[in-house]
């Protein structure tokens, strides 16, 4: 998904703003990559929570075993923080591909919504990195 903004944004806009009905071609590109959006949505909330839920089935249950009793402070700050960001990506994903009138603002000039998605989304994608390390 990430991907995808990321080639709205670099490739895609600028060669779009050449034409005359730029405008049409932008909206129309965006909501056609909104199925993608949900899909992908979609498949982060699943991982992502099955991520969450074996995280702390495996620190309850070596905690349980009390062999090693482990600070999982840092893990569960940064945790809170990308899911944070991920609520700031969805959000933008949703007002950048949602057909709906009151998106429109976004939609006509998505520039500057589309790079902060893509900055967000790196963040996001080391956040996890670091959050493997610490699991």
């Amino acid at each position: 998904m990430i991907g995808g903004f990321f080639f709205l944004r670099v490739v895609f806009l600028p060669i779009a703003n050449r034409h005359t009905d730029s405008e049409s071609l932008i909206s129309s590109a965006l909501r056609r990559f909104g199925g993608i959006v949900w899909t992908a949505l979609l498949t982060v909330l699943i991982s992502g929570l099955y991520n969450f839920i074996t995280f702390f089935r495996a620190a309850r249950s070596v905690a349980a075993a009390g062999t090693f009793v482990s600070d999982y402070s840092l893990y569960i700050l940064v945790l809170g923080v990308k899911l944070f960001i991920v609520f700031l990506v969805f959000t933008l994903a949703i007002v950048l591909t949602f057909p709906y009138p009151v998106f429109d603002v976004f939609q006509k000039k998505p520039a500057p919504w589309l790079n902060l998605t893509v900055v967000l989304g790196l963040i996001v994608i080391f956040l996890s990195a670091f959050l493997r390390r610490l699991g």
